[in-house]
């Protein structure tokens, strides 16, 4: 720095005034004192330098012994996907603080969590969860297979637009809404008989959509094509849909796998404008506000438990970075459809309160 800076003659001129200020010390004395004074501090320094070179060999004794009884450092573990889902203040109160499984949406105990729900309820039930983001399917409950009855009708309407690039008339339309929102029988029909005119007939058409439930991921469904017992209505919803098959079909679904975008976000159009009388279930679990909740379903006469109704539902729950895909299905002691709707409320409930999230992050990708 030069001997021009305004700070360095600022300093100089304050040290000048020491020496000129100071009428009872003599000079002399002062210069005697500032030797001395730096003659300890010249003694300190070589004293320091002295020990940092005897301690050099033990401290690098101490880091090698270290470096040998330590493992060596690896990169950080990557955030667990609970951490990757939608930010906290979305996201539903906990119902307990226990760990989060590897896909880190649901609780490490969630299954006994589940158990001791359906403890609680008169009825057999089952659900089934897969998220939209990618991680495993988790299964609960001992019902875990059963007739497809008229959850079958999103299928159906998927497998109507693919055969047509996704192109609806409005005559195919009105029908769509009315079997989805509605759950109309003759809806649907009109629209399974549109595939059928162009899979030349019945199994044919049943063949088309167990082609689509395939390829969403389905390892066990068969579309049925045999007449229909007393108290159905169709042939298609006759169909024995495991839950975990049907959860995989409406994750592929919302992960636009099945339809394009536009197609998808038609179909999820209408499962979430569900009629009031059918939004049960999913549609009363109490999920967050912002949370976009689709459904269908599907509920009937079961023969061989003697007339007891089998209710079930599926649907998809998005936030705007996660999503999972929920299938689930109970049959009432009762044997009723109203008690077997309100048991599935129940089950939906139970998911929300649970829910840490909806599973790893994932992008809506439906327009």
């Amino acid at each position: 720095m030069s001997s021009r800076d305004p700070y360095q003659q600022s300093h100089r001129q304050h040290h000048e005034s020491f020496w000129q200020d100071g009428p009872v010390t003599p000079r002399w004395a002062l210069v005697v004192a500032g030797v001395i004074v730096l003659a300890g501090a010249v003694s300190a320094v070589a004293i320091y330098v002295t020990r940092q070179q005897s301690d050099s060999p033990a401290v690098a004794a101490a880091s090698s012994s270290q470096a040998t009884s330590k493992p060596l450092a690896t990169e950080p573990s990557a955030p667990s996907q609970h951490h990757q889902t939608a930010p906290s203040h979305s996201l539903p109160p906990a119902t307990r603080s226990t760990p989060h499984t590897a896909s880190g949406f649901l609780p490490a105990d969630a299954e006994g969590s589940f158990q001791s729900l359906s403890s609680t309820l008169p009825a057999q039930v089952g659900l089934a969860v897969q998220p939209l983001g990618g991680g495993p399917l988790r299964e609960f409950g001992d019902l875990r297979e059963g007739h497809a009855w008229s959850s079958i009708k999103v299928p159906i309407l998927a497998t109507l637009m693919r055969e047509q690039g996704e192109a609806l008339d409005a005559e195919e339309e009105a029908w769509a809404s009315s079997a989805i929102t509605a759950s109309d029988n003759e809806a649907a029909a009109s629209m399974f008989g549109r595939i059928e005119d162009a899979q030349g007939g019945l199994v044919g058409a049943s063949g088309a959509v167990e082609s689509v439930l395939h390829e969403a991921g389905a390892t066990t469904t068969a579309v049925a094509t045999a007449p229909p017992p007393p108290g159905a209505v169709s042939t298609y919803g006759q169909t024995v849909w495991s839950l975990g098959d049907a959860a995989r079909f409406f994750a592929a679904l919302g992960r636009c796998e099945v339809l394009g975008s536009g197609g998808t976000g038609y179909v999820e159009s209408l499962m979430e404008g569900v009629i009031p009388e059918q939004r049960w279930g999913l549609g009363e679990a109490g999920f967050p506000a912002g949370w976009r909740v689709a459904m269908k379903g599907g509920w009937g006469p079961e023969a061989s438990s003697g007339g007891s109704y089998l209710v079930r539902q599926s649907g998809i729950v998005q936030s705007d970075s996660g999503g999972i895909a929920v299938a689930m299905m109970a049959m009432d002691d009762s044997g009723s459809y109203p008690a077997g709707a309100a048991d599935l409320t129940s089950v939906a409930q139970w998911l929300a309160g649970e829910l840490h999230g909806l599973g790893p992050s994932f992008a809506a990708c439906a327009s």
